[in-house]
C-alpha cells in the first residue's frame, strides 16, 4: 500500500487511526472492515449519486435521444463545481427580459412552460391582465421555481445548490423564447389564419417543450444530484400540472 499510494508510512497509520471505528487489524496482520465499517460502506454504496459530483455515466446516455439532447444542452452554464455567477445572471437576465417582451407583443399568458390566450374570457381582467404580461413572465419564473424546489424538498429531501439552480432556471425558458418569436412571426404576418401554419405552430410548441422539459431534468440531476428518472418524474408532474391548469382555466 505504501508503493502504490507513494505516501510514508506515517502518513498510512494516520488515516488508519481515522478510520479506527470503522476497522480493525486480525491475526494476519491485515486490516478489515468491522461491523459498522460494513454497515458505512454500504450506505456508501445504496447513496453514491448524493456523494459524488454528477458526471453522468455512458450507460444513462445510450439513447441517440438522449444524446441529441446532450448535444443542444447548455451544459456550461448548468454545473454545479465550475459556476460562472457573472455570466450566468447576464444570461439569464437576457431571457428574462426577451421572455417578457416577447409574452407581451403575443399577448400570450405564460403558465410554466404553456402560453395561451385564455385570459381573454376573463371578462373585465382581460385588459388589466394585457398590460401585465411581462409582470407575468417573470413571476411565472418564480412560481415555477419555487413549485420544482418545493418539490425536490418534499419527494427526495434535497436541498442542494438552491442559488445555483434559481439563477440558471432561466434556461429552461430558453427554447420557449424561440416559439415566442416564431409564433410573433406567424402572427404580423397573419400566417396563423392558414390552418397548415395553425398545425405547425403547435408542433413546434410540443417539440421546444421536450427540449424545455430536458433543460430542466437535467438541472435537477446536476443541481440536486437526483438520478435522470426521478428528475423526469419531477418535470412530467409539473408539466402535466400546468397542463390540466390550462384545460381547467379554458373550459
Amino acid at each position: 500500500m505504501k508503493k502504490e499510494l507513494k505516501v510514508s508510512t506515517g502518513t498510512i497509520y494516520h488515516h488508519l487511526e481515522s478510520l479506527s471505528q470503522l476497522i480493525e487489524q486480525k491475526d494476519d496482520k491485515k486490516y478489515y472492515l468491522n461491523d459498522l465499517g460494513i454497515h458505512a460502506y454500504n450506505s456508501l454504496q445504496d447513496n453514491i449519486e448524493t456523494y459524488i459530483t454528477r458526471e453522468f455515466s455512458k450507460k444513462e446516455f445510450n439513447s441517440p435521444i438522449l444524446k441529441g439532447l446532450m448535444l443542444i444542452t447548455p451544459k456550461r452554464f448548468i454545473t454545479a463545481n465550475k459556476f460562472n455567477y457573472l455570466q450566468v445572471v447576464l444570461i439569464s437576465c437576457g431571457i428574462m427580459i426577451f421572455g417578457a417582451i416577447l409574452s407581451q407583443l403575443n399577448a400570450l399568458f405564460p403558465l410554466f412552460l404553456y402560453f395561451g390566450d385564455f385570459y381573454l374570457n376573463m371578462v373585465g381582467l382581460s385588459s388589466i391582465i394585457t398590460n401585465l404580461l411581462p409582470l407575468f413572465f417573470v413571476l411565472n419564473y418564480l412560481v415555477y421555481y419555487l413549485v420544482i424546489e418545493g418539490l425536490c424538498r418534499l419527494f427526495y429531501r434535497k436541498r442542494e445548490n438552491a442559488l445555483k439552480f434559481f439563477l440558471s432556471f432561466s434556461f429552461i425558458f430558453l427554447p420557449m423564447l424561440l416559439y415566442l418569436a416564431l409564433h410573433y412571426l406567424f402572427l404580423i404576418t397573419n400566417s396563423l389564419e392558414l390552418g397548415i401554419i395553425s398545425i405547425i405552430d403547435n408542433v413546434v410548441l410540443i417539440i421546444l417543450q421536450v427540449w424545455a422539459l430536458w433543460i430542466q431534468t437535467y438541472s435537477l440531476s446536476v443541481y440536486k444530484y437526483i438520478k435522470i428518472e426521478n428528475s423526469l418524474i419531477i418535470s412530467l408532474l409539473v408539466h402535466y400540472g400546468a397542463f390540466s391548469l390550462v384545460l381547467l382555466i379554458s373550459i
